[in-house]
């Protein structure tokens, strides 16, 4: 798990964060690369509506990976939407949903929970595809696979 401030600025942080640990659990290839840009997605709604701070969680289990994406804060410290092109902007959730086996959507009263379940092969057995790049110690620790980060 990571909690990052729910700013624009940290949504690459956040991918960088999921992309660091799938890499650590041997996670390559498409599926690597759809679940990063699912995180994207999601951190980047989070950044938008959410309040203070955005947290990722990742579970691999049984080939599914469980990404949830959290916004967090006071409901009356609400950010207004930014004004931009609509052809720019809404299309994230479609990407999201056509990627995932499964997403949905909680309402937690202090903000939302999105889930994104997405099916994946075994993890590589190959020892360059689980080489671990720290980006950050404190963040990105050694995670055995098939087990929560919390």
């Amino acid at each position: 798990m990571i909690a990052l401030p729910a700013r624009d600025v940290r949504v690459a942080d956040a991918r960088r964060f999921t992309g660091a640990v799938l890499a650590r659990w041997g996670l390559v290839g498409d599926d690597r690369d759809s679940a990063v840009l699912i995180v994207g997605e999601l951190a980047a709604n989070a950044a938008q509506y959410g309040r203070s701070v955005m947290t990722v969680r990742l579970v691999l289990d049984a080939g599914v990976l469980d990404i949830a994406v959290d916004d967090h804060g006071d409901h009356g410290a609400r950010r207004r939407p930014r004004v931009c092109n609509s052809e720019e902007r809404g299309r994230g959730m479609d990407i999201v949903e056509f990627l995932a086996g499964r997403v949905d959507v909680e309402d937690c009263g202090a903000g939302h929970t999105v889930r994104a379940m997405l099916p994946v092969a075994a993890p590589s057995l190959d020892p360059r595809a689980t080489m671990f790049r720290r980006w950050r110690a404190d963040t990105a620790r050694a995670i055995p696979a098939h087990k929560t980060l919390l």
